[in-house]
């Protein structure tokens, strides 16, 4: 039996190491739980049946690119697929398909030729998924062009219609990466317009164009930005319901950066960190004013009772 799982670990290795650049060897030894020296056991092994690697100092180990298995010939765009497809399994709720997918992944780089690699490598920063994903759910076709232009760092201009659905605007933008988020696409851009960061919804671009100039800005990854725009635009909201009715806001609090529930005797208290407009947070909550009440922010109170009298004059007005 250890001999079948020595066997597996290097074959598994073999397959990393053609799927990567290079990796490190701690890398190896935190992946297979094993010590240092079996990692370089299993390394001399895999020389000594003839596969040709190069020792990296600092960075790892690697395959002389000249030798993979027969490679299949992936487009630019099949290779960006593995790596979106690599991104939303890894939120896949299911363990044993997330890790067969996996191992799938890994063979077929391992084809890759080193400026595929490298370019996934370069890729893997620009798109961030952070929840899970439905089948269902769409993936915009332009996501592509948007990601290539992000790691060429191109200039791309966008018409983008906003969220009031004005007249669409012109806008210049330095792509940095793509997002999903409540059943959203997002591009995190530095916007030329607002000399800020910004959140563009793929859905609402209009038009794409990817500019003939470069811009030299070394922006943060998409993930490390997000943490850091979102940390700065949200509003902590504070309610109670009844517990009986608790239930119904499950399917849609999420959408409204929902936190954690507290159950207070036949009271549930709910806490939001609410990343959209805070009245959509309040003419949502509207469905459950019977039963509820916004403990928190004060003027969200506030707002909640204005719209509520003035759908009573204007239910006055019908019944005239």
């Amino acid at each position: 039996m250890d001999n079948i799982k020595k066997f597996e670990r290097i074959v598994h290795i073999f397959f990393l190491l053609q799927s990567r650049s290079v990796i490190p060897i701690e890398e190896l030894m935190e992946k297979f739980q094993v010590t240092k020296r079996t990692i370089y056991r299993d390394l001399s092994m895999l020389e000594r049946v003839g596969i040709p690697m190069v020792h990296n100092p600092g960075a790892g180990y690697s395959i002389v690119d000249s030798f993979r298995l027969p490679p299949a010939r992936f487009t630019e765009g099949e290779v960006l697929s593995v790596m979106i497809a690599e991104k939303i399994m890894r939120n896949h709720e299911t363990e044993s398909v997330r890790r067969n997918f996996e191992q799938v992944l890994t063979k077929i780089k391992s084809s890759f030729h080193n400026y595929q690699k490298s370019e996934i490598l370069h890729l893997q920063d620009k798109l961030l998924i952070k929840e899970k994903f439905d089948s269902k759910d769409y993936v915009p076709n332009i996501m592509d062009t948007l990601l290539k232009s992000s790691v060429q760092k191109k200039l791309t201009g966008i018409l983008y219609r906003n969220a009031k659905g004005d007249q669409p605007s012109f806008r210049t933008v330095e792509p940095i990466g793509v997002f999903n988020e409540n059943g959203n696409w997002y591009l995190l851009a530095f916007c030329h317009s607002r000399c800020d960061y910004r959140n563009f919804r793929l859905d609402r671009i209009q038009k794409l164009d990817v500019l003939e100039k470069y811009f030299e800005k070394e922006h943060l990854s998409v993930s490390e930005l997000n943490k850091r725009y979102h940390s700065q635009y949200f509003t902590e909201i504070t309610v109670s319901i009844d517990k009986k009715y608790a239930h119904f806001l499950s399917s849609e609090r999420d959408n409204f950066g929902y936190v954690k529930e507290t159950i207070i005797g036949e009271t549930v208290v709910l806490n939001f960190n609410c990343k959209t407009h805070p009245t959509s947070f309040v003419r949502w909550f509207l469905r459950f004013i019977d039963v509820g009440e916004i403990i928190e922010p004060a003027y969200l109170k506030e707002e909640l009772f204005v719209i509520l009298k003035a759908g009573t004059v204007r239910m006055d007005k019908y019944h005239v």
